[in-house]
């Protein structure tokens, strides 16, 4: 069954709360490949005391519509590199709209020089039509500014599902560092999806607040328009409105280690969805 709006404007953006890794590198450059949380990279301000980074994640998402839970648990890892290049790994399994699937996915970022660095990231994912077969992202970021404090990304990605779905576009975004620990981003992501050549885009707006070795508090707005979503086996939503917000908190206990916090509020015309979520982390 696929269920169609005749003016679709609006969607969701996956909520992506910044980590704020400081390095001549990036803030973050994460996947989007259909569960797994959007690339956000960031030309970074000072050094990390702690080159890696692991983190476990779980989270719950409670559904309208009676529409089944969502669950998902995923491992990453982060590694600062001599000359500030940054290599990432991600492991993400999860339930959802009645399937089980999951993605693994690697990715790199190098620094070219102190303006410049170009990030690539390539995932791989089974069970169904929720999860991309293979995503493939490669962005571009340089600082900017009299003080370098601002930065400019521009990314392009392609992801294949079943069924000869396939999502394709471009990401933009401007991120300012602002006095008093503040980080502001806006961008949007402009898509084209087929069968159909169905086009969406997704404006976002974020704000970060905070330190390394402290905490760090992310809200994040988003609203556009979503082109296919699969709620289960013959059943999609095509051509939609959505919206989200979402808040993240980071906080260091010691040194080494501390937990993350996550809640999401999302919704589009056929149902909404509360997800919350919570981790652990530890640097050395």
């Amino acid at each position: 069954m696929t269920l169609r709006r005749p003016h679709p404007t609006a969607a969701p953006a996956p909520l992506a709360a910044p980590d704020l890794l400081r390095g001549a590198a990036l803030l973050k450059a994460a996947l989007a490949c259909a569960g797994l949380v959007a690339s956000g990279a960031v030309l970074a301000q000072a050094q990390p005391p702690n080159p890696v980074t692991v983190e476990l994640m779980a989270s719950k998402g409670r559904l309208s519509a009676q529409l089944p839970d969502i669950d998902a648990v995923g491992l990453r890892g982060t590694w600062l590199l001599s000359g500030g290049d940054v290599a990432r790994v991600e492991l993400l399994d999860e339930r959802k709209f009645g399937s089980h699937g999951g993605i693994a996915a690697v990715g790199y970022t190098r620094v070219l020089s102190p303006d410049w660095l170009i990030s690539g990231t390539f995932a791989a994912g089974h069970g169904g039509a929720n999860w991309a077969n293979t995503r493939a992202d490669i962005e571009l970021g340089t600082k900017w500014g009299g003080q370098r404090n601002w930065v400019t990304r521009v990314a392009a990605y392609r992801a294949n599902f079943d069924g000869h779905r396939s999502d394709q576009g471009l990401r933009l975004g401007v991120v300012a560092y602002l006095p008093g620990a503040v980080v502001l981003e806006g961008g949007v992501t402009l898509n084209v999806s087929d069968p159909g050549a169905v086009h969406s885009r997704m404006p976002f707006v974020s704000a970060t607040y905070g330190r390394e070795g402290e905490q760090y508090l992310s809200l994040r707005l988003a609203a556009g328009s979503e082109a296919y979503q699969a709620l289960g086996v013959g059943q999609q939503l095509v051509d939609f409105n959505s919206h989200s917000v979402g808040l993240n908190w980071r906080r260091w206990m010691a040194r080494s280690w501390g937990f993350v916090a996550q809640a999401e509020r999302y919704g589009n015309p056929s149902y909404s969805r509360t997800t919350l979520g919570a981790g652990i982390f530890a640097q050395w």
